[in-house]
């Protein structure tokens, strides 16, 4: 991040201005401290710079609290990028929050602003890989909330809710995926419908969070019908599984309706529903929606199209 050289002109230009005098202490190690960062010395400039931030005669320059942010940045960026707790990352942060509080220039505000932005993409990039590597929602959502709190500090006007949606998406598709191939992990289910329905919340017609919410309570109510036809409930418990087969069949067809109605060719919307009506024993619905897949020429019995897979 090459974006702080144009400040040590500046700052030097700042000192001659003074006429003959000489810097004082505190001065001339902030000056110091910007121009080893510049030389590529970020482990002396910290020594520097930590010195000044301290001092009463310097503690309130923006400038130096800047130049810290930069300073550590360059120590941060060997080894902490992916990590997400970080002492260096937090004296970033720390540093350029005190900055802003000091109310600088443009010019400052505006590196200022970039490097929040740097630092925020690293935070979201940890959450992807808490979710996808490890499958560790908490440890996701704590990186994500990072992430979203320096993005829009970074730019209060920035729209997040395109983001917000694509991560929540991006949660619920991949514990929803958990959860069909093992319908024992509440964990993944729970995880999955909570991240899916603040995703609806948002975008109530999303396709992608209205099928995976469907098939989701379609894969229990056909696991249950399942179970009846393989013989593994009792006569006495027959009914009451059936009833919650239904049930979770109707919770599964308002979702894949919303897809259905904005789109009646969407192919795996119209199986997703003859599935349904199929638990429901809605004999006029499996008869149309039957025809809808010869239409589009879907084969009902084509594992390879199920919704569930």
């Amino acid at each position: 991040m090459k974006v702080m050289c144009k400040y040590l002109k500046l700052m030097l230009l700042a000192g001659f201005m003074l006429g003959s005098m000489v810097l004082n202490a505190q001065e001339a190690k902030l000056v110091r401290a910007q121009a080893l960062y510049n030389e590529k010395k970020p482990d002396i400039a910290r020594l520097c710079i930590d010195s000044v931030v301290t001092h009463p005669e310097t503690a309130k320059r923006y400038e130096a609290w800047t130049i810290r942010g930069f300073v550590y940045y360059e120590i941060y960026k060997r080894n902490d990028k992916n990590v997400l707790e970080s002492s260096l990352r937090d004296t970033i942060i720390s540093s350029i929050k005190r900055s802003n509080q000091l109310k600088p220039d443009a010019d400052y505000k505006s590196q200022n602003d970039k490097i929040l932005s740097t630092v925020s993409v690293h935070y979201r990039s940890i959450a992807r890989s808490y979710l996808f590597e490890q499958s560790n929602y908490e440890l996701s959502l704590k990186a994500y909330n990072n992430f979203r709190e320096l993005f829009l500090l970074a730019d209060s006007t920035a729209n997040i809710k395109e983001k917000d949606i694509e991560y929540n998406l991006a949660v619920g598709s991949h514990f929803s995926d958990k959860f069909n191939l093992d319908k024992g992990n509440v964990k993944a289910f729970e995880i999955a419908k909570v991240t899916l329905m603040k995703a609806l919340e948002m975008n109530p017609t999303d396709t992608s969070a209205n099928m995976n919410m469907g098939v989701m309570y379609l894969n229990q109510a056909t696991s249950l019908i399942e179970k009846i036809d393989a013989g593994e409930a009792s006569i006495k418990d027959v009914d009451i599984i059936q009833d919650d087969a239904a049930k979770l069949a109707k919770q599964a067809e308002q979702f894949f309706l919303k897809v259905y109605n904005q789109n009646n060719k969407n192919r795996k919307a119209v199986l997703a529903l003859y599935y349904v009506y199929d638990v429901l024993l809605d004999e006029a619905k499996i008869l149309a929606f039957e025809q809808k897949c010869k239409e589009l020429k879907i084969q009902v019995m084509d594992e390879s199209s199920n919704p569930k897979k």
